[in-house]
């Protein structure tokens, strides 16, 4: 059996994870370039359809499902990018136990799981710690209440992050989703995923370092 290098294998997923966060970055600003392109089509080009008697609501309708999809997608690499890490960990350290044997949510067994059972040195301040639990409750008020602040329970969460950073956009009870929430959360996530494979790799011995 090949020695177990947990150096190498962080470094292996940290590597993963950001071409993972680039394609994303990347599919965001091509689908950016193509909705300016359709929204001038229908601001200057595109004639009322006599029959229905209106345009094409595209500009309105699909941006925000586009954004939501992505701050969606960007959250489940963030939690497929923590399951792995702990289970590296766990093996690392031989940890009897694993992230799903934690209560709360995934952030919450997460940072359990780092600090207090692997003493896992983390500086969750530059983790944008505050920023990840705001995007990830942005995410779940999409996936379980379509949106609505009225019917999520962690409002305020999603609130503060608003309040910091001036999007989304809250003001009517729902959430209005733009290209500049999802390239922040995007960005947030890449730094929380940065931080958290820069500290492995710093305290694990190996021949990587970041």
């Amino acid at each position: 059996m090949p020695e177990f290098d947990a150096n190498e294998i962080f470094y292996g997923n940290y590597e993963d994870a950001m071409s993972r966060l680039s394609e994303i970055e990347q599919f965001a600003e091509y689908m950016g370039l193509y909705l300016k392109k359709e929204a001038t089509y229908f601001r200057e080009e595109a004639h009322v359809d006599l029959e229905i008697e209106f345009l094409p609501l595209f500009a309105e309708t699909f941006p925000p499902i586009l954004h939501s999809s992505l701050i969606i997608s960007t959250a489940i690499l963030a939690e497929l990018e923590m399951r792995g890490y702990a289970a590296t960990l766990r093996k690392a350290h031989g940890l009897d136990l694993g992230l799903n044997d934690l209560s709360g949510s995934i952030l919450e067994r997460f940072r359990a799981y780092v600090g207090k059972l692997a003493h896992l040195p983390l500086d969750w301040s530059r983790a944008r710690w505050d920023d990840l639990v705001g995007s990830f409750e942005i995410r779940n008020c999409l996936v379980h209440s379509g949106g609505s602040l009225k019917e999520f329970a962690r409002a305020n969460v999603i609130l503060a992050f608003a309040s910091r950073h001036g999007t989304p956009e809250c003001t009517t009870g729902n959430l209005k989703i733009s290209e500049k929430t999802a390239k922040l959360i995007l960005q947030v996530t890449t730094a929380f995923i940065e931080e958290i494979y820069e500290a492995a790799i710093r305290a694990l011995p190996g021949k990587h370092n970041l």
